[in-house]
């Protein structure tokens, strides 16, 4: 009988050892332990942010979105976490780094109420942080990370993003405003209360100088010599104006609701002539120089510059039936000539080079699908058919692969991976089965990550593959949050959220030190 406790001893530990399940370890190195959303990265990757201990905000009395959350922002310079502040929101604009990433900011114990909270910035080098002023509703960093503006009770200041300096009270009454490219004026634009004037500041000195009336957007052009916007008349419309530099800002287009500048060349296009009868528009493009628009498609929704600033394309005489137009594209010149090349289009992009557009075409017989084809502008042949059932694609950085998900399920969360070289696009390759997202994983794009959406939590398992296939995917971690960041520069990798509440963190993962030295 004394064998009998000894036994029943053995079994129960033996029990508890079979259902015993081990922790999962993944590749990441861990950064900061618990809860955690919005992972950021610095450009360069000295440093990540995030929000710590997050909430939903409708849980804490607030009166915001069911997706909206709180927390507590955070950043570390790959050592000791340093807090900004507590109860910020992950909201557009709210907290990001400067474009050299040796700050971030953030608005912090922020107010649904009245929109504007405190704003705190951190210096990754220095590892501290310094409050800058209250009642903050919004705030950027100048071009070149140097300068830093923000609007506190409606008044728009500027100032060393460092604070080794006064700062210059700009305008007052205003609501939004962007810095020119060369960082040396800012345009803002005043609430609608106010009279949603558009105003421009030369920085250094000079007077405020009134643009435009009732105006809605507003964008620079990539050297900063000219401001498009646009601004209510009196019908209701939107006309859209052009400011030079020493000149009376000019209007070039009516009724517009889109515009855009080439991100080279300086050349401006817009859609216009919209009206209650019209419902689309029709395309005009402005060549840089030019005094008068060229008009290139009727009744237009999608349009785009090519990289180079040469071409751009657009979807011409759109059908909300079929949600598609024909893929039209053209040379930016006075008189432009342009070559369509094909029907039921409801999206394209271009190639980096801008030798090339991708495009998908909805076809209907025999059977309905959704196509993705290759065009070379650069010659008169037809676009390359490269493969049936697409949805999403992408060039590589190279432009040497057009890379694509096909064959998907679960409603598109499941998807293959393929890899079709721009020299033969009908002979893809098979990069992963059953992705959920892919995205360049390093600067020269040989490295793609890819996540796989899970069936137990809406979470996401992440990994790493070469993006000509030529290995398997390499699995880095599970129950990711979505949102992952690449982090670029010496601690080149993956940052992401963890889920599992046995691991709960924020984590850096590396490049698999398998797939070469040329990934990492």
């Amino acid at each position: 009988m004394r064998l009998l406790p000894i036994f029943l001893a053995a079994l129960a530990l033996a029990g508890c050892k079979s259902n015993s399940t081990p922790v999962y370890r993944g590749e990441g190195k861990l950064v900061a332990k618990g809860p955690a959303r919005e992972v950021i990265a610095a450009p360069g990757g000295d440093a990540l942010a995030w929000l710590a201990e997050p909430h939903l905000a409708k849980d804490k009395g607030h009166n915001a979105p069911d997706h909206m959350y709180l927390g507590t922002a955070t950043f570390s310079a790959f050592g000791a976490p340093i807090v900004l502040g507590r109860d910020v929101a992950t909201l557009p604009g709210s907290f990001f780094f400067s474009p050299t990433g040796a700050q971030v900011g953030a608005i912090t114990s922020w107010s649904f109420k009245k929109q504007s909270g405190t704003l705190v910035v951190g210096d990754v080098a220095m590892s501290q942080a310094r409050g800058v002023a209250e009642d903050v509703s919004f705030f950027a960093f100048g071009p070149d990370g140097a300068q830093l503006g923000w609007v506190a009770e409606g008044v728009l200041w500027v100032g060393p993003a460092d604070g080794r300096g006064d700062p210059a009270r700009i305008a007052e009454g205003i609501a939004t405003f962007e810095f020119s490219p060369d960082g040396r004026s800012i345009a803002a634009r005043r609430r609608a209360i106010s009279g949603g004037q558009l105003v421009l500041a030369r920085l250094g000195g000079g007077e405020v100088q009134t643009l435009g009336e009732r105006v809605a957007d507003y964008e620079w052009s990539p050297d900063g010599t000219r401001l498009a916007y646009t601004a209510r008349n009196d019908t209701g419309s939107m006309d859209l104006f052009l400011e030079t530099p020493g000149r009376t800002p000019v209007r070039v287009g009516k009724s517009v609701p889109a515009f855009r500048f080439s991100r080279e060349g300086g050349h401006l296009a817009f859609i216009g002539d919209v009206s209650h009868k019209k419902q689309f528009g029709d395309l005009y493009v402005l060549p840089k120089g030019a005094s008068t628009a060229a008009k290139l498609g009727t009744e237009v929704t999608e349009f785009d510059f090519d990289p180079t600033g040469a071409r751009i394309a657009w979807l011409d005489r759109y059908s909300p039936q079929s949600r598609g137009g024909a893929l039209t594209w053209a040379k930016v010149a006075a008189n432009p000539k342009p070559r369509r090349l094909g029907p039921n289009v409801p999206s394209f992009i271009w190639s980096h080079g801008g030798g090339h557009l991708a495009f998908v075409q909805r076809q209907l017989s025999p059977i309905f699908s959704i196509d993705l084809f290759l065009a070379d502008v650069s010659g008169e042949e037809d676009a390359v058919k490269v493969a049936q059932g697409v949805f999403g694609y992408s060039f590589s950085g190279n432009d040497e692969r057009l890379l694509f998900r096909t064959n998907c399920t679960r409603n598109g969360r499941a998807c293959d991976l393929r890899s079709a070289p721009l020299a033969s696009p009908a002979e893809s390759l098979l990069v992963a089965r059953g992705i959920h997202t892919y995205e360049p994983a390093t600067p020269d794009e040989s490295v793609l990550l890819v996540t796989y959406a899970r069936t137990d939590a809406d979470a996401l398992d992440l990994a790493m593959v070469p993006a000509d296939g030529s290995a398997s995917p390499h699995m880095l971690d599970q129950r990711v949050l979505a949102g992952t960041k690449i982090v670029s520069g010496q601690n080149q990798g993956v940052a992401y959220a963890v889920l599992d509440p046995a691991r709960l963190g924020v984590y850096l993962a590396e490049v698999p030190a398998a797939f070469g030295t040329a990934a990492r």
